[in-house]
This record gives C-alpha cells, structure tokens and sequence, in this order.
C-alpha cells in the first residue's frame, strides 16, 4: 500500500515540474512582451514567498491570447489541479497505510 502512495506522491512530483517548466514559459513571454518588471518582480516574490508564481500565473490567463500562450496555460492550469489531486490521493493512501500498521510506517 505504502508503494501506491509513493507512486502518486512521485507523479505529483512531476507535476510540479511541469509546472516550474510552465512557469518558467510565462516568464520567457513577459519578456519578450516588454514587461521585463513584471518578470523580475514574479521571480523575486516566486523566490521569496512563492506568490510569483500566482501573478505570474493570473497574469498568464489575463494575457494568454493577446501572447499565444492558451496551451501554456492550460497545461499549467492542469499541472496545478492534477499535482493536488495526486498530492491528496497519495496522503489519503499514506494515512490508511499508517492506520493499518497502528500509526507507524
């Protein structure tokens, strides 16, 4: 049981990759679209507090169409959703795999 959670645990993993990477596109586009401010200031508030990557994020989907990016963007959007449900089904299991052998792994 305790390999399942592991497995879904490690595919959120990759999700979150997938996610850096799109990221990482948004700031690439920023740049390129004159908003070389906006990108700095995604990737200092993205190393400092992780809310960069909200803006950059919301910034993304404001501006998807005008700079090209909907696939971007829904691939970023499905990194997020599909990294979560992993990360919660992967816990869930953890947790029953922990009950099951009295609270200890």
């Amino acid at each position: 049981m305790e390999i399942l959670a592991v497995l879904f645990l490690l595919l959120a993993g990759v999700c979150g990759i997938g996610s850096l990477v799109c990221f990482i596109m948004v700031l690439v586009k920023m740049f390129q679209n004159d908003q070389s401010t906006l990108g700095i200031v995604c990737i200092v508030l993205a190393l400092c507090t992780g809310i960069g990557a909200l803006i950059a994020f919301v910034v993304g989907w404001m501006n998807a169409r005008a700079w090209n990016i909907q696939q971007v963007m829904l691939a970023w959007t499905g990194c997020i959703v599909g990294g979560f449900i992993l990360w919660l089904v992967g816990f869930v299991i953890m947790a029953m795999a922990g009950a099951q052998h009295g609270g200890q792994f």
